[in-house]
């Protein structure tokens, strides 16, 4: 899954930013990309995402949330098909928010957004709003409930989102990226202050993985053998709330136990929630177990009742079947790019060099720590390279570059709004009133007459030149009198 958003800058070239962004296996944030786009179109969207498929070696994602913009869903629902499109929470509820007065009306909608309920349950009680509220004809309501499949938590409470429901990290990507970039920098600059800022996110993921690996948390619970499997297999992030779910076999009450053919039926309630019953079904030759609270296929980690069966067979470690790699230590092991042998020379080259990529990330990060292993990494680096080089050496144009081409910055275009002032530096300012400098409309010299009037020195604009001339000679008068 990943997050999809637009950084709205005024840069040089005064073009969109659209980062791709997501969660790795410490929940942390990570950055897959970011695109330059003409403009915020569907074409241009378009494009942008085959680019990113291609890239990715046509691998698409499970889930894409984004803010709700027109032209990026309806990309999405051409480039990602099977993909489930969620719409940000908070965008959402902003929504309803400006378009919603009645307050009853918006808890409605707070309930359907967040609550754990089924399909039918939220058909009836959004055909039970419209009776009460009156919302046969209004428009927004009609287009807020042909988009449901995108932001009621019924028909998404069955779709694995790592967690997330709302596009706030890429908000914090948005902040950190702005002290990255200035409206002066040009393509080249801008290309090497973003691969900055990702060396930094990368960074923060490797002293994380440095710390699941090689620290051990304390065992707290009673089902020692289970949570010391779930530690060493999940990263620190996910191990804490594992960890929760074992703590929660406390609540859990068995109702009964029936068994069809090599299936165990598990039916069960939570202290203070007599009435609600859970079905869990294990079936011990195959090593499955599902659960009727669907927390697994939400979270991607088993829930309390799961743990409870397993409390109740004696297992000592987490079934394989349970274990989602996507949350384990080992996420980004380099296997599967090696086994990616039947794809075109491209994609080839492209899952090679990621996998190479990844792999001397971490030599690196070792290799750093003192100097013996320095020389030690430094030294394999060195070997390794004359031996590949002494395989390649009979091979032309290896190291060519396809094609002459030369890529130009992108034209200018000229932005909207009040043009920038240009430099006025050895220029005076002047009186808005009368046009003399020195001083400005507030501030230039005044001279009281003896009845109390202002009278303004070198500034004649205030008074048309009649009425100058008749104070000159009224205050003459009162001098010979």
């Amino acid at each position: 899954m990943f997050w999809l958003s637009t950084l709205l800058t005024k840069k040089k070239y005064n073009r969109p930013l659209v980062i791709f962004s997501g969660s790795n296996n410490h929940k942390q944030t990570t950055i897959f990309g970011f695109g330059l786009v003409l403009d915020e179109t569907i074409a241009s969207y378009t494009w942008l995402l085959k680019s990113l498929l291609e890239v990715m070696c046509q691998k698409m994602p499970s889930v894409v949330v984004t803010d709700g913009d027109e032209a990026m869903r309806e990309a999405v629902r051409v480039v990602f098909p099977r993909a489930t499109h969620r719409l940000c929470g908070w965008h959402f509820e902003k929504n309803v928010t400006s378009n919603v007065k009645d307050a009853a009306l918006r808890a409605r909608f707070n309930r359907w957004l967040y609550a754990d309920i089924a399909v039918n349950e939220f058909l009836t009680e959004w055909s039970q709003a419209v009776e009460e509220f009156s919302l046969q004809d209004s428009l927004w309501a009609n287009q807020v409930f042909g988009k449901k499949e995108m932001w009621a938590n019924a028909y998404l409470r069955d779709k694995f989102c790592a967690g997330i429901r709302t596009t706030s990290r890429c908000e914090g990507i948005n902040s950190v990226a702005k002290n990255f970039l200035q409206s002066k920098h040009g393509m080249l600059e801008l290309v090497q202050n973003l691969e900055l800022m990702v060396r930094d996110y990368r960074n923060n993921e490797l002293l994380v993985q440095f710390r699941s690996i090689d620290s051990v948390p304390v065992m707290t619970t009673s089902l020692e053998s289970l949570e010391r499997c779930a530690a060493s297999v999940y990263t620190h992030a996910i191990f804490g709330d594992v960890r929760n779910e074992i703590v929660g076999v406390a609540s859990v009450n068995l109702v009964r136990l029936q068994r069809s053919l090599t299936t165990k039926i598990y039916t069960m309630d939570e202290y203070g929630q007599p009435g609600r019953e859970i079905v869990v079904l294990y079936d011990k030759n195959m090593g499955r177990m599902k659960c009727g609270c669907n927390f697994w296929n939400k979270y991607g980690y088993p829930c309390k009742h799961m743990f409870f069966v397993m409390k109740h067979e004696h297992l000592p470690n987490i079934p394989n079947r349970l274990v989602l790699k996507r949350w384990t230590k080992n996420a980004k092991a380099l296997e599967a790019y090696e086994e990616k042998i039947d794809v075109g020379a491209d994609q080839a080259c492209l899952l090679h060099h990621g996998a190479l990529h990844s792999a001397c990330h971490w030599l690196f990060f070792l290799g750093s720590q003192k100097y013996d292993l320095f020389q030690m990494a430094m030294k394999g680096i060195r070997n390794l390279c004359a031996h590949l080089e002494g395989y390649v050496a009979t091979e032309d144009n290896v190291f060519s570059t396809k094609g002459d081409g030369v890529i130009r910055d992108p034209v200018a275009v000229r932005t909207k709004g009040a043009p920038k002032s240009r430099n006025c530096r050895g220029r005076k300012r002047r009186c808005t009133e009368c046009r003399n400098p020195g001083h400005t409309k507030r501030r230039y010299p005044r001279k009281k007459t003896s009845h109390g009037m202002e009278m303004e020195d070198g500034c004649t604009t205030g008074f048309d030149s009649d009425a100058l001339e008749e104070i000159k000679m009224f205050n003459h008068m009162e001098e010979v009198s």
